[in-house]
């Protein structure tokens, strides 16, 4: 998917939502995709899509979101009763391209996470934690 469409996908989707922290989510979301190479943007842009929106992969999928991306940002999502913990393990560990692609997000998702606040807030998911594990793979 190009990233232009993307972006235009997130802001339409995710306006007026905001982070655990406050802030407007495309704000966060805006940082995450500048961190990232050219070849992630699009997953950059949509890493939050799934969990914040009504959006639906197939929704995606027609808009021109390729395979790999499709598999990353599945990856990216966490799924329903599923920990952080096992969620950041899941990508740290995920093979071929989408699990590379998956970490070069979760990376950038991290750093802005404890860059923003989320090492200071009292129930925050331990993001310090789950950036060494996915530094690590």
């Amino acid at each position: 998917m190009e990233p232009e469409t993307a972006l235009s996908i997130a802001r339409d989707r995710l306006a007026g939502e905001t982070t655990r922290f406050g802030e407007p989510l495309m704000q966060h979301v805006g940082r995450v995709a500048g961190a990232v190479p050219p070849e992630a943007r699009a997953v950059a842009y949509l890493h939050d899509l799934l969990e914040h929106s009504s959006t639906q992969m197939i929704d995606l999928e027609t808009q021109g979101l390729e395979p790999v991306e499709r598999d990353a940002l599945a990856l990216l999502t966490r799924g329903p009763g599923e920990s952080y913990e096992a969620h950041a393990l899941r990508i740290a560990y995920a093979h071929g391209d989408a699990g590379v692609l998956a970490r070069i997000v979760k990376h950038a998702d991290l750093v802005d996470h404890l860059e923003h606040g989320g090492s200071r807030s009292i129930g925050a998911p331990p993001y310090a934690w789950a950036l060494r594990h996915i530094a690590a793979a």
